[in-house]
């Protein structure tokens, strides 16, 4: 049993991890984007001709998962989809104008955001809590 007085790490990770999407969501709902599209949209623009599937491994999710997400994105015009060369089975994905304009600009409010969040760190209490954060991840994912 978790007691109140005696919060966890993971209890407290998921607390912090869930106001900073809390955060994120407020931050970026006027561009019409929602955190996991910015992120899908993100890697589409990062990896040109990325497949459905290559995108589905990035996000972590099922290929059900992924095509569904895409299906979505394609009705609000963030990505346009086609068949790959070579491959009728495959989808590639490519981020339309109107991505890219709203990725450069929530380039500058992620900065923004991730300075607020981190404001009363100083730099050298970043770079550990990174590594911290980072070999821990490398831990739960092996």
């Amino acid at each position: 049993m978790i007691r109140s007085d005696h919060a966890l790490i993971g209890t407290t990770i998921h607390r912090v991890a869930q106001l900073i999407q809390r955060r994120i969501d407020d931050e970026i709902r006027d561009t019409g984007l929602t955190r996991v599209t910015w992120i899908a949209a993100a890697h589409v623009d990062d990896a040109p001709g990325l497949t459905i599937s290559e995108l589905a491994r990035r996000l972590k999710v099922g290929n059900a998962s992924a095509g569904q997400l895409v299906d979505r994105m394609v009705r609000d015009g963030w990505v346009e989809r086609s068949t790959a060369p070579g491959n009728r089975r495959a989808q590639i994905v490519t981020p339309t104008d109107k991505a890219r304009s709203a990725l450069q600009e929530l380039d500058g409010r992620q900065r923004a955001l991730e300075e607020l969040i981190l404001q009363d760190l100083s730099s050298q209490e970043r770079q550990v809590l990174l590594m911290l954060l980072e070999r821990i991840r490398v831990r739960l994912s092996g």
